[in-house]
């Protein structure tokens, strides 16, 4: 009797406690999915986050403006002051040596490479960081075009790209739903071209003495060359900070022979 009625609070015991096992797991469980935060999308940031991680779909108003500012005020400083052809080359060369050494210098000193992608990084695309820069691509086109061309031509070139490139990818991103051949946009390049068109007459019109309609066909035929340049796939092969300049200063060379301004 003394046996049994040792050994049954301890079966009655054991047969009680065997179910709560699973219920604190569960309760454990539960608990754990609650405190759990959910996991939510997060939309890019083109003004803050790196270009790296904006990606294609996003406008990347920080390399906007940094473009703009610095083509921008390379193309105006030319055309609406009196600087000469040799002195202009003697300028921008000075600056494109240094910037243009240290952009291919770095590729062989490790630290100044992890300076300029901590520095710049937020400006540079994904190919640029571990290649030359599409700043040292303009440098090499703005010293061609003002050596090549006249200061009309050359600054337009400048120009266009100042311009063009930014309104380019701000609506083929925006509005963009016809694509060309390498990837880009019929939207952005009608942007571009008309952007250009406008600013060109203006430019033509205002600084140089054009009549509105050699300014508009000269400004017109040369923002068409600038689509085309900024249309076509070369940027693996050649960036078009070099080709946009490049073409469209040849192609307003050619358009104001035809006009007969030169």
């Amino acid at each position: 009797m003394t046996t049994t009625t040792e050994t049954q609070p301890s079966e009655t015991s054991a047969s009680q406690s065997a179910p709560t096992a699973p219920a604190e797991t569960t309760q454990r469980a539960t608990s754990a999915r609650r405190t759990t935060p959910a996991l939510t999308h997060v939309e890019p940031r083109p003004l803050l986050d790196p270009i790296r991680q904006v990606k294609r779909h996003s406008i990347h108003w920080k390399r906007k403006v940094f473009h703009v500012l610095g083509v921008g005020t390379a193309a105006l400083t030319y055309a609406l002051t009196t600087v000469t052809q040799s002195t202009a080359l003697m300028i921008l060369g000075g600056i494109a040596a240094v910037f243009v050494t240290l952009d291919l210098l770095r590729f062989k000193v490790p630290a100044l490479n992890k300076i300029v992608k901590r520095d710049f990084g937020p400006y540079m695309r994904d190919y640029e960081l571990d290649g030359i820069s599409g700043s040292s691509w303009f440098f090499f086109s703005g010293l061609i075009v003002i050596a090549l061309f006249s200061k009309e031509a050359a600054a337009l070139g400048m120009l266009y790209l100042a311009i063009g490139d930014p309104i380019a990818s701000a609506v083929g991103v925006k509005f963009g739903r016809i694509k060309l051949p390498g990837g880009k946009s019929l939207e952005g390049s009608l942007a571009l071209t008309l952007i250009c068109c406008v600013a060109g007459s203006l430019l033509l019109g205002l600084r140089f003495g054009y009549t509105p309609v050699a300014a508009f066909g000269v400004a017109t035929l040369t923002a068409v060359a600038a689509a085309f340049a900024e249309w076509l796939p070369l940027n693996k092969k050649m960036d078009d900070n070099f080709t946009v300049p490049l073409i469209s200063s040849a192609a307003a060379a050619g358009a104001m022979l035809l006009a007969g301004v030169v």
